[in-house]
């Protein structure tokens, strides 16, 4: 059985941006592989765009990823976009917690006869103590897999982006301009083309 170390980025990517780019950035040179996992239901009941259309935007993230270091000629670590929230959330209604993620991603990994390294890349945010408690079988986390906190070096975040999205009036020759230091530019048309968070 081989190795491997698998970092694992999970986020509703509603839409997926540069800050998440960023966090790839942070990370990528430490794994073997990095998994992007969109949520297929949010844990606090918050409203997103359809799961099909995340799950899409999250691999056009890691295409752009690679696309950059390629033009770079950097060698960069292969992403990998996993849809296995939908398999679990489908299931039934409650949300997929961190720890059934982790869990399900070890049993596949093991039965392709892979023993995985599973660390869990966490921002700022949930990295504090009290947000973490809050984490279900927190605890149990911490003991079978790693726990990989990075920093906020771009200041951008989703629900911002929605919001600008929604009250952005012009034409759409100009969207990918208007938000070119929050969106990679094929994601940006993707939005638009598909007419996701009140695009009009």
């Amino acid at each position: 059985m081989i190795s491997k170390r698998v970092g694992i980025i999970g986020s509703a990517f509603n839409p997926p941006h540069l800050g998440h780019k960023d966090i790839i950035e942070q990370v990528y040179r430490d794994y073997d592989e990095i998994l992007l996992v969109p949520s297929y239901r949010h844990a606090f009941g918050k409203s997103m765009v359809p799961y099909q259309y995340r799950l899409y935007m999250a691999s056009m993230l890691g295409q752009a990823f690679h696309q950059e270091k390629y033009l770079k000629f950097t060698q960069s670590t292969p992403i990998a976009t996993s849809s296995i929230e939908r398999e679990l959330g489908e299931k039934n209604k409650a949300p997929v917690f961190t720890f059934n993620l982790l869990e399900a991603l070890e049993e596949r990994y093991r039965s392709a006869d892979i023993e995985p390294k599973l660390t869990f890349i966490i921002g700022p945010d949930n990295a504090s103590f009290e947000t973490w408690r809050k984490f279900y079988k927190g605890d149990e986390i911490l003991k079978r897999w790693n726990i990989r906190p990075v920093s906020e070096r771009v200041s951008v975040h989703s629900t911002m982006i929605r919001e600008l999205i929604a009250e952005y009036p012009r034409p759409g020759f100009l969207f990918a301009a208007r938000f070119k230091n929050y969106l990679d530019d094929m994601i940006a048309h993707y939005i638009f083309e598909n007419k996701l968070y009140g695009v009009h």
